[in-house]
């Protein structure tokens, strides 16, 4: 049979076909205002501002009964970040003025209630950790609150107006210290409470993409991701699809990528129905929740071309031929990124690089003879 196929006809199988349609729809959109990443971050950056909130399910007390037992001081221990933010900074702890949901909260949060403390980060310090001192009533306050963990409605640490700094998510701890008195010599001793609930909010995409941009930002502090859609009409739906490699070319003031995006990935997520480009949040995009396909960044990228290169599955082109209303295109994102600053500018169809999606497909081969 496969020798038969191999006679049939002057053109064999079938003439191979390369096409690489520009894209006819892209832009840039942010994941949204809520954080819920290892990372928190408090302070302001350019048009990003970050906002942490915490919150405490059960609260641990030391003995009060203990000998001669004092309460000495309270503070909130803040494990540092040190990839981002080098610059001293200031932060203000307080209650939140009112309960959130994290199932839907978003920019700007609750207001900062009652001011419960304020510390300046040096962010030069070799010690890891950063205290925030509370004030001189905070004992009291803490053993109000550990009868009613759920009847507050939680914390609030801003810097606005202050340079931006990085936190370590899910590491946040009360101390209490206190004195009391052991074999006739006073000692101090601690408890820690840990912060059983912590996320950070951040300001909305600024500026916001215009639809006529020509450069698409993927990264960054806003951590934006691409939207992107080609016409594939061109293609036959009665080819063979071979492969498809997307193609986002960056431009010439864009960073590269280095050897500090070691870990960074690349990932690809279809999109199922149609967008505008005025779309800035990706809950208007109905993409995947998992991915097409992902990658090493770096080994997707060519230093010659300056682009990145990712396979997509020729099953995904085969579908959007066979039916071009499920076309909806791609959403390109970068993940597990240590440099949370660093953004990469893809070329828009507005650019002189734009992307591109280089398609492989075989036609029908003739009929016999």
């Amino acid at each position: 049979m496969g020798a038969g196929r191999l006679i049939r006809g002057p053109g064999g199988l079938g003439a191979t076909v390369r096409v690489a349609p520009h894209p006819d729809r892209d832009t840039y959109v942010e994941a949204g205002t809520a954080d819920f990443d290892s990372v928190l971050l408090v302070g302001t950056s350019g048009t990003f501002e970050g906002r942490t909130f915490l919150k405490v399910a059960a609260w641990t007390l030391p003995d009060t009964t203990l000998l001669d037992f004092a309460p000495l001081n309270i503070s909130l221990e803040v494990p540092r970040n040190l990839t981002l933010g080098f610059t001293p900074t200031t932060l203000n702890l307080a209650l939140a003025s009112a309960v959130w949901d994290t199932t839907n909260v978003s920019w700007p949060g609750p207001a900062p209630g009652t001011p419960l403390g304020s510390a300046l980060d040096d962010r030069v310090s070799t010690a890891t950790t950063f205290s925030i001192p509370l004030g001189p009533s905070s004992f009291t306050d803490v053993v109000t609150w550990a009868k009613n963990p759920t009847g507050i409605p939680g914390f609030t640490l801003q810097g606005s107006g202050h340079p931006l700094a990085a936190y370590v998510a899910g590491a946040l701890k009360f101390r209490i210290r206190y004195s009391h008195t052991v074999s006739s010599a006073a000692k101090v001793d601690s408890v820690d409470t840990p912060v059983t609930q912590d996320f950070y909010l951040h300001s909305p995409l600024s500026p916001a993409p215009s639809g006529a941009d020509t450069s698409l930002v993927l990264g960054g502090l806003f951590k934006t991701e691409e939207a992107i859609h080609f016409p594939v009409d061109s293609i036959p739906s009665d080819v063979s699809v071979d492969e498809a490699t997307l193609v986002l070319n960056l431009l010439p003031t864009s960073s590269a990528p280095d050897t500090a995006d070691a870990l960074a990935r690349i990932e690809v997520r279809a999109i199922r129905s149609g967008w505008s480009e005025g779309v800035t949040e990706q809950s208007g995009l109905a993409a995947d929740s998992t991915a097409l396909t992902s990658g090493s960044l770096i080994a997707l990228y060519t230093s010659s071309t300056r682009s990145i290169a990712i396979r997509l599955p020729a099953a995904l082109m085969r579908a959007w031929v066979a039916s071009p209303s499920t076309n909806g295109g791609v959403l390109v994102r970068l993940t597990n990124r240590r440099n949370l600053t660093k953004e990469f500018d893809i070329g828009s169809k507005e650019s002189s690089r734009p992307s591109e999606v280089h398609i492989s497909y075989t036609q029908l081969p003739p009929g016999r003879f």
